[in-house]
């Protein structure tokens, strides 16, 4: 019997490089450019996206692309949310229940860590 464990999240990430390489793509295009140096994106806490786990996917999906040797720059951004109560701003682990942490009031609101940006790239004419 033939068995092959498949990683999900791996997948996933997969599909996140395949993406961001289409859209740098069509923004390379519309710029002139002919070929994609550098790509940097911004990855928030709470996507559920593994930096290294993109990193790696992203090595072979830019194979036979306008990025084939592209640098993927991952900017990752920690979760934080602000208190409506006291105003206090706190780091966030999850997002299904938030609670400050200074006041114990659940009057929060997310203020970042949810981000999957594209915030530039880089190439040559």
């Amino acid at each position: 019997m033939f068995r092959k464990t498949v990683r999900f999240e791996t997948m996933h990430e997969l599909t996140i490089a395949q993406k961001i390489l289409e859209i740098a793509e069509e923004k390379a295009r519309g710029s002139g450019l002919s070929k994609i140096t550098g790509i940097r994106v911004r990855i928030g806490s709470l996507t559920t996206v593994v930096p290294d786990a993109l990193n790696f996917c992203f090595s072979f999906a830019r194979e036979d692309t306008m990025a084939g040797e592209a640098n993927l720059d991952i900017e990752e951004v920690r979760a934080e949310a602000r208190c409506d109560s006291c105003g206090s701003d706190f780091p966030v682990e999850q997002s299904f229940f938030l609670v400050c942490s200074a006041c114990g009031s659940t009057n929060t609101k997310l203020l970042r860590g949810t981000e999957l940006d594209l915030l530039s790239i880089e190439g040559e004419t």
